[in-house]
């Protein structure tokens, strides 16, 4: 069993709009580490590939984002990139200490300059080819960022790449937030190592599944390692934080135009939590159809061709009315487990979605907002995404332009040192 999935619009949407069309300058042999004799988490075991940008392919990747629609407030690029694969350690749901691996980039400043460091949660993959350790070359968005002078860190997650034999823990709090928060100390040991200073600001963003790894890791930060870690600013975007609320909307839908997600989640939590049950849950052919589709091979259109739109057809009845009815407690707890809102962020907080969100829905950024703030959080707020006309849906696909302008300009008006 590999891994999984993506949001398939998404992912459709981020590589028409947002990745570079040639890789960029010489990749250097890989550089082994040898571990020390008991590893620990985020220890780093290997730098794999090392390539540097120059600055005129980083304006270039700037121009491009710009004409596509995103707003850089005026930050340009000033610095070409150094860009490194890591290979690093990690904890899987169930406690084995395993290797996974990301993408570290740093601009390219004079004199030792310091920079902030933006940790960037990448939206759901269906296929292991979009890790952003094996596509980071291609990557307009990290030469944008790096090349207007933070330090970006771009987990692959576990079940990618490095990790690609275990079975992703999609939307799952602890397997999301471990591989967020050990990627970081992997960064900044290599950091570290090659002279390069961060200036003590963290910032954390994300899109769609990459929305929750954001908020997950942020309150792992927060209520478990705050010695560790101090979280300048984050923005959640477009994330099923209320997965219990989520699963139930999903499931109860007459018509689901997008079934690739909701066996993705029902893969990863049967999965994880050892329910072992998808043929009590899905009606054949589609059972099998989740059990060996996510392997990291089959595209997001594969996948959501080889299942049915009607939920009524796609689950099994008994488990379908049980769910939405007062039985499967069980299954219901594995995903209250994972809710992830109902807690006081203290760094400021910006909560972005769509309002036509058609494939994670609108409430779950309104249900944050309003929990947490109850909770007396000082400073979190929900940012609506808006489109350039009143008449261009303001969904899932579409809002992905206007998330990375609110990214650029929110978090460079609190940057320092860029």
């Amino acid at each position: 069993m590999r891994r999984f999935l993506a949001h398939s619009g998404l992912k459709l949407s981020l590589a028409m709009l947002l990745l570079v069309q040639a890789a960029c300058g010489e990749s250097d042999e890989p550089t082994a580490l040898t571990p020390a004799p008991s590893a620990q988490r985020g220890e780093l075991v290997a730098v794999t590939a090392s390539t540097t940008v120059s600055l005129g392919e980083v304006q270039l990747a700037i121009a491009l984002l710009e004409a596509a629609g995103i707003d850089t407030s005026g930050l340009d690029g000033k610095y070409g990139v150094s860009i490194h694969t890591l290979v690093y350690k990690t904890a899987t749901p169930d406690g084995r200490l395993i290797d996974a691996s990301g993408v570290v980039a740093y601009p390219l400043k004079l004199g030792g300059a310091p920079s902030p460091l933006l940790s960037y949660q990448h939206p759901t993959l269906f296929t292991d080819d979009d890790a952003p350790s094996l596509s980071a070359n291609t990557d307009n968005v990290l030469k944008l960022l790096a090349g207007i002078g933070f330090i970006v860190v771009m987990p692959d997650y576990i079940g990618y790449a490095e990790s690609a034999d275990e079975v992703h823990p999609y939307v799952q709090a602890q397997g999301l937030a471990a591989a967020v928060v050990d990627m970081i100390r992997a960064a900044r040991t290599l950091l570290a190592r090659n002279g390069i200073a961060g200036n003590g600001q963290l910032f954390l963003t994300g899109y769609s599944e990459g929305g929750y790894a954001t908020l997950a890791a942020h309150k792992e930060m927060e209520q478990n390692l705050a010695a560790e870690f101090g979280v300048t600013a984050s923005m959640p975007a477009a994330g099923p934080y209320d997965m219990s609320a989520t699963a139930q909307y999903m499931v109860g839908l007459d018509i689901n135009d997008n079934p690739q997600f909701l066996g993705f989640v029902f893969k990863a939590y049967d999965h994880w939590h050892g329910w072992n049950r998808l043929d009590d849950m899905f009606q054949a052919p589609y059972n099998n159809v989740i059990a060996t589709y996510y392997d990291g091979t089959q595209s997001s259109g594969a996948v959501q061709a080889a299942l049915t739109t009607s939920m009524a057809d796609l689950f099994t009845p008994a488990f379908r009315d049980e769910f939405l009815g007062g039985g499967e407690a069980t299954v219901k707890a594995g995903f209250a487990a994972n809710d992830i809102y109902d807690w006081a962020p203290q760094a400021p907080t910006r909560l972005f979605h769509g309002e036509d969100d058609d494939i994670v829905p609108h409430f779950n950024a309104e249900t944050a907002e309003t929990v947490m703030l109850a909770a007396g959080a000082p400073d979190v707020s929900l940012v609506n995404c808006t489109t350039p006309l009143a008449s261009i849906p303001r969904n899932h696909e579409n809002c992905v332009v206007d998330y990375l302008s609110e990214v650029v300009v929110w978090f460079g008006s609190l940057a320092t040192d860029l």
